[in-house]
């Protein structure tokens, strides 16, 4: 059952790359850095912490791209920061320990 979640997995990873090379390699950079930051935050605050920690990183950045003018707000910006979020703990639930640190590299 756990070879099965992990090929899930692999694949909706590549289907989520694909559709956010499409979209720009910014969103890309969002997944990438919610789905690692969810990873570190849920070793030192749990899941359920964790994914708070990760969501509010997200939102917080847009929030500051919106205020500061310095960057540029986006919807799709948090739509890939939840999404990479969400991957991060699906990823996370099929590993029997709590790892410190994850990523994703795509070539």
């Amino acid at each position: 059952m756990k070879f099965k979640g992990f090929i899930f997995l692999v694949l909706l990873l590549v289907i989520a790359t694909a559709a956010f090379s499409i979209e720009g390699y910014d969103k890309y950079l969002h997944f990438s850095v919610s789905f690692t930051a969810y990873g570190i935050s849920r070793y030192f605050f749990g899941e359920v912490g964790g994914f708070l920690f990760t969501t509010l990183l997200g939102v917080g950045k847009e929030a500051y791209d919106f205020i500061s003018g310095r960057g540029c707000a986006e919807f799709g910006d948090l739509i890939a920061d939840f999404t990479g979020t969400y991957f991060g703990h699906y990823y996370c639930s099929f590993l029997s320990f709590r790892p410190i640190l994850i990523f994703y590299l795509s070539l």
